[in-house]
């Protein structure tokens, strides 16, 4: 049985060279195209979808001026409800982060929050006020009353002074607590 003759065969070499030349020429079109378009893109301002961030650092320190030793800071934009966050140093100190390590925050008015994870049970003769405990309230947003303002093309260098945790035990202050609730 005799295999059946391609079709480009019957054709005249002519016109086969011209289909070539013409594909080639179709393909070298779309790719100019394409580079055409891309560079339009680029041009445009066509971005990630991420908002524009400014460094921001700071301090946390207790009223007293000694600084926090432990926790993380967040804030939160009242605007565009981006959060950037950072860890506070031995010293008091962070950095803020939204997309990538110190980038910094979403310029505007921001809601704040300080969050501690401190283990206090297995601490002998615990004194909350040794250790710089922040007083829980600060780790809410709808009860810390804290916030921080980030400026575009400024030196944004926040200072947050918080209150600590008493000097009581854990009982005193459920009853400290209670009594002020009755009057």
């Amino acid at each position: 049985m005799p295999y059946p003759t391609p079709i480009f065969l019957h054709q005249s070499v002519a016109s086969v060279t011209w289909k070539q030349t013409s594909s080639a020429h179709s393909i070298y079109a779309r790719c100019g195209v394409i580079a055409a378009f891309l560079c339009i893109l680029s041009f445009s301002g066509c971005s990630d979808g991420r908002l524009k961030t400014y460094p921001a650092k700071g301090k946390v320190v207790f009223k007293s001026g000694n600084p926090v030793h432990v926790g993380t800071v967040e804030v939160k934009s009242r605007e565009h409800g981006v959060q950037a966050r950072g860890s506070i140093d031995q010293d008091g100190n962070f950095l803020l982060t939204t997309y990538v390590d110190g980038d910094g925050a979403v310029a505007g008015v921001h809601d704040c929050v300080v969050v501690q994870f401190v283990m206090t049970e297995e601490l002998k003769d615990f004194k909350p006020s040794v250790v710089g405990v922040v007083h829980p309230r600060y780790a809410s947003y709808s009860t810390s009353g804290l916030s921080v303002e980030i400026k575009p093309d400024q030196d944004n260098n926040l200072l947050i002074e918080l209150d600590g945790v008493k000097n009581v035990s854990p009982k005193e202050e459920a009853k400290h607590d209670k009594s002020q609730h009755e009057k």
